[in-house]
């Protein structure tokens, strides 16, 4: 009887204390697994009941970049060991300080070509930033300042363009300005009447132009600023508006060929095609490189000329390229050109590039040239244009320039922001120079762009000719590059 109570008695005993510890909370399971490998990893299981809010804050963090998985109800966190946390800390604070110590050396550059002493930039300060209003001109606080008008479109098809220079002139004046000078934009997009115009000039008495985009514009303007002898700093690309007292800032399409074709008589190319748009631009680019390539009597050029109801009618096109290329279906390889110019817009060079495939003209044997409008996303990635070559005007100190501009304004800077706040830098240059002349303009160099002014209305750009490469890469023609260094 007793060992049958005793018995009874130990399972009971045996139950219970396996009921105190499947209820007690302190006993939490810990697994440790360390390999003993170069690079370790940790795992820790902890189970979810015993976990604190406490532990979880003070113990493991997001900012670790631990990773969380869930397995039934217990939760695993992985982490790498503490050297790589800290070399990916410490990777993070470099790239900050590279990036101040870049905004430092771009304020230090900038300050070496103003004479103004004020070099903070206040975007909440606008005082001498305004919009003009088109029909009212306050002469009697005019007079209160050196002012600098801008010709900018603000509104219309050339608007983004307008809002990019304009950004970057802000720029230039809220970073490098003073309380004397004022930038007053007068928006070009609409009609431009030259009543309005006459009493611009009359009323705000401007020491300094920086625009208009367009040729345009451009016409109405240089009367009024010649009769006051002022300098127009304008972003056409017209290189006969040019004069002594006019600098573009645009890549004319002469300038553009100028380069082009430079590099490929430079290469030893000498069989050249010409296919542009049947309209003055394609004149303008044909005339250009005809001059260029018949400087040497041995080469050869041929032209054609597509006009836009050739370009629509595909029978037409196919006939007529058929033709210009002397295409034959029993050569696999076009003979009759070492090189071909294919100008015009973008919907004009993807119609005209597949087609110069498909009658055997391989883009890697016949060097395809173009304009500055190949550069463009789908002109680079067009498989029929690769290993063409085309120019770029290439600022001299964009690298710089744009940590600048993402800091303020975000996003990416391009030739036209760099360009316009150049000329901003150098307007305010003029308007503090005590002695405005024409002449203070020789041989001035933008900041940004590199770009060398003389005092003749010339601006020497920094270019260099790119080859598209697989994928819309580009690489460099080095020995065609005119950088201005």
């Amino acid at each position: 009887m007793f060992f049958n109570n005793f018995k009874h008695n130990i399972i009971i005993i045996l139950c219970t204390l396996l009921m105190i510890n499947g209820c007690n909370d302190d006993n939490s399971k810990l697994i440790i697994e360390n390999n003993n490998k170069a690079e370790k990893t940790k795992k820790v299981l902890v189970n979810t009941n015993n976990l604190k809010k406490k532990v979880l804050r003070n113990k493991i963090t997001e900012k670790n970049n631990i990773k969380l998985k869930e397995e039934n109800n217990n939760i695993i966190f992985e982490f790498r060991n503490e050297r790589l946390l800290q070399g990916r800390n410490i990777s993070n604070n470099n790239k900050e300080k590279k990036k101040r110590l870049a905004l430092s050396a771009v304020q230090k550059m900038f300050k070496k070509n103003l004479s103004s002493s004020d070099n903070e930039i206040n975007l909440k300060n606008n005082d001498n930033i305004s919009t003009l209003d088109r029909y009212n001109f306050e002469k009697s606080k005019a007079i209160n300042y050196q002012n600098i008008i801008v010709f900018l479109p603000l509104t219309g098809k050339y608007s983004n363009f307008g809002d990019k220079i304009r950004k970057s002139l802000d720029l230039s004046i809220l970073n490098f300005g003073n309380n004397k000078i004022k930038l007053i934009y007068f928006d070009t997009g609409k009609v431009v009447d030259l009543e309005i115009i006459k009493n611009l000039f009359n009323e705000l008495y401007p020491k300094f132009i920086i625009g208009p985009f367009t040729r345009e514009v451009l016409l109405k303007i240089k009367p009024f600023a010649k009769k006051y002898d002022l300098p127009i700093l304008t972003f056409s690309n017209d290189i006969a508006m040019v004069e002594d007292n006019v600098w573009s800032l645009g890549f004319s399409p002469e300038e553009q060929v100028q380069n082009v074709i430079s590099c490929a008589l430079i290469e030893g190319y000498s069989k050249f095609g010409i296919i542009a748009p049947d309209n003055l631009y394609g004149k303008i680019i044909s005339r250009q490189t005809i001059d260029l390539i018949s400087v040497d009597k041995n080469n050869y050029y041929s032209s054609l000329f597509l006009s836009n109801e050739e370009l629509n009618n595909k029978t037409n096109l196919y006939s007529n390229l058929r033709r210009f290329l002397q295409y034959s279906e029993t050569n696999e390889m076009h003979t009759k050109f070492d090189a071909i110019l294919i100008g015009g817009r973008k919907e004009f060079i993807l119609e005209v590039a597949p087609l110069l495939a498909f009658f055997n003209v391989d883009s890697k044997l016949v060097r395809i040239l173009g304009t500055e409008t190949f550069n463009d996303e789908e002109i680079k990635n067009e498989p029929s244009l690769e290993k063409s070559w085309f120019p770029v005007i290439s600022s001299k100190n964009n690298d710089q320039f744009k940590f600048l501009w993402e800091d303020i304004w975000g996003g990416a800077n391009d030739y036209f922001s760099n360009a316009g706040f150049d000329a901003g830098v150098i307007g305010i240059n003029y308007v503090n120079n005590l002695q405005k002349n024409l002449r203070y303009l020789n041989n001035v160099e933008g900041p940004v762009t590199g770009l060398i002014f003389d005092d003749n209305g010339y601006v020497k750009k920094p270019v260099q000719v790119m080859q598209i490469e697989d994928l819309g890469k580009l690489t460099n023609i080095k020995k065609c590059s005119n950088t201005n260094d």
